[in-house]
């Protein structure tokens, strides 16, 4: 039997992809997953460390709640 990859597909981004489109790096997107500031979700179920997906809706959020929080302490 040949295993099913469990990974979404479409319009999921790795940690990596993310840290790239913000200009950080994935340890960065990691904490900021687990502070909540960035929703997503864990593909690895509970097998090991997390093995994160963010989605496009969940980045745009982010980016848009950021810029917002930005001109708010200017």
């Amino acid at each position: 039997m040949t295993p099913v990859s469990v990974a979404p597909t479409g319009d999921y981004l790795t940690t990596g992809e993310v840290a790239k489109r913000i200009g950080g790096t994935a340890q960065h997107v990691r904490q900021l997953i687990k502070t909540g500031r960035i929703a997503a979700i864990d593909i690895a179920k509970g097998d090991g460390r997390p093995r994160f997906r963010i989605s496009e809706a969940a980045l745009a959020e982010f980016l848009r709640t950021a810029a917002f929080t930005t001109e708010e302490v200017a």
